[in-house]
């Protein structure tokens, strides 16, 4: 950190974290500094726009919501901008690529901060699975529609869960789609942060056009039959199916749709004017995109009965329902599939940077710091990231890996809240251009939220992440805590 020009000290467990200072070409922490605020709330709502509603909002409606669904989106909506203004302030104090798991190492130490960024990287890793399974489901669509039909035993994956969450095998081999996108879109990201903005600012631009022209068109093929009963009753009183415990279900397992605001803060390293423009980023990307679901999710309903909905492209399916709008499945698929990966891209990009500052912090071997010679990205983080993610989008279903997504992210975003109050007491000095208003009361509020969220979720999700977190707990011990000083304890907890 020497050369710094911080008027404050340090506190401890920020050594290592904070970026030093850079020229205006190259970032502390040898990234590019190119990002504006405009590229990094691109980033934003590219990342944030994708399976949510592409996908998971017909199989929330389907499930748990019916036409209620809206009101699903807007509670996570509500509950992010909760969240949102926990982590304006600390990527505006902190601004570094490490995102929440820098944030928590801040304020908690290196094992919990460990626990974090394991949770994040299932947050990007299950995340861009989703999308891209999405995205495979609205890639076959065209394929059919042009005549180039995809045999499902190379498009859709190979196990299967029942509504007891009993594993089976589909007769499928592979979703080969989905594994191609993510492998290409890594190559993407290995090239750099400047090219991989531009990629973005071009899908995130198609994918809004493509839902604007889906809700202004279905406004006129809306009947209202498909909205009665808004909340519909369970049909044998089950809990978190239909009924209102139903909505609070579903806004817990789409709040994975709002992942992405967050991504935002992994740029920090590469910005141009961090503490200006994160915030600015946070706040826009996270309005655009709560705005666009809430209004799609109210046309799709309208357009279609909720229970036609359980498909991977529901959107497609409810054009494809009205003669009069059949017109625009194929423009709405082609769309889809040229914008929906920036979502893919956004994950492997978040992803591949969190690992790269945990291998800043000796938490994960060294070759996942190591920079491309040319292109100044952490290449071979950006590899495995993908590499992993395609595993996953190739062999499971997309409810098994959106209910995982929301668990991972729940769990990070609850920590930042309370990093917020932690930090206001034990590192007052640090400047913080934006401070959330009402702490220490909004940020417990944060917390509370998160975990109330995360207790609608299906008990099997727990369990799927607990098992999880165990294996992140023990490749923390087996190297991550090698990588401390002292007594055991100290190993983990310093």
């Amino acid at each position: 950190m020497g050369g710094s020009p911080a008027p404050v000290e340090v506190p401890p467990g920020y050594e290592g974290i904070a970026p030093p200072p850079g020229d205006e070409e190259e970032g502390g922490q040898g990234f590019k500094k190119v990002l504006t605020a405009l590229d990094l709330t691109m980033i934003g709502v590219g990342s944030i726009v994708g399976s949510g509603i592409f996908v998971m909002s017909g199989q929330a409606a389907a499930l748990y919501a019916g036409p209620a669904v809206v009101v699903s989106f807007a509670i996570s909506g509500l509950a992010c901008i909760v969240y949102a203004m926990s982590f304006a302030e600390l990527a505006a104090a902190y601004p570094t690529a490490g995102s929440a798991y820098s944030y928590t190492k801040v304020a908690f130490g290196r094992f919990p901060s460990w626990i974090v960024g394991w949770a994040l990287v299932s947050e990007y890793m299950f995340g861009i699975s989703v999308i891209t399974v999405g995205w495979s489901g609205y890639f076959c669509a065209l394929m059919r529609h042009i005549g180039w039909g995809l045999p499902k035993s190379i498009s859709t994956p190979p196990l299967n869960f029942d509504s007891g969450h009993i594993p089976s095998l589909s007769g499928s081999y592979v979703n080969l789609p989905a594994v191609i996108l993510i492998l290409l879109v890594s190559v993407v990201v290995v090239i750099g942060a400047r090219e991989s903005a531009s990629s973005v600012t071009a899908m995130v631009l198609v994918k809004v056009t493509v839902i604007v022209m889906f809700v202004l068109f279905g406004i006129g093929y809306i009947d209202t039959e498909n909205w009665d009963p808004f909340v519909p009753e369970p049909a044998d009183g089950t809990f978190g199916e239909f009924g209102w415990s139903g909505v609070l279900r579903a806004s817990s397992v789409i709040f994975f749709a709002y992942v992405g605001f967050d991504a935002v803060t992994t740029g920090a390293g590469e910005c141009i004017h961090p503490q200006r423009d994160l915030p600015i980023a946070i706040f826009s990307s996270l309005g655009i995109v709560t705005l666009l679901y809430c209004s799609t999710s109210l046309v799709l309903t309208g357009m279609l009965h909720y229970s036609k909905l359980m498909v991977p492209d529901p959107l497609s399916v409810a054009v494809d329902a009205h003669d009069g709008l059949r017109w625009l499945s194929p423009i709405l698929a082609c769309a889809v599939v040229v914008g929906l990966p920036s979502g893919v891209l956004c994950g492997v990009y978040s992803m591949s940077r969190i690992f790269y500052i945990m291998a800043e912090d000796m938490l994960l071997p060294t070759p996942f710091r190591d920079l491309h010679p040319a292109f100044r990205t952490p290449y071979l983080a950006t590899i495995i990231c993908g590499l992993c993610a395609a595993v996953l989008a190739g062999s499971l279903p997309v409810n098994v890996i959106g209910e995982l997504c929301s668990m991972g992210t729940l769990l990070a975003f609850g920590t930042v809240s309370y990093a917020v109050i932690r930090l206001r007491e034990t590192d007052p000095d640090v400047p913080r251009p934006f401070k959330v208003p009402f702490c220490p009361y909004l940020p417990a509020a944060g917390v509370l939220l998160a975990l109330a969220q995360t207790l609608f979720l299906p008990f099997v999700t727990w369990v799927r992440m607990g098992v999880w977190l165990l294996a992140g707990v023990g490749i923390y011990l087996w190297y991550g805590a090698q990588g401390g000083k002292g007594d055991a304890y100290e190993r983990i907890w310093k």
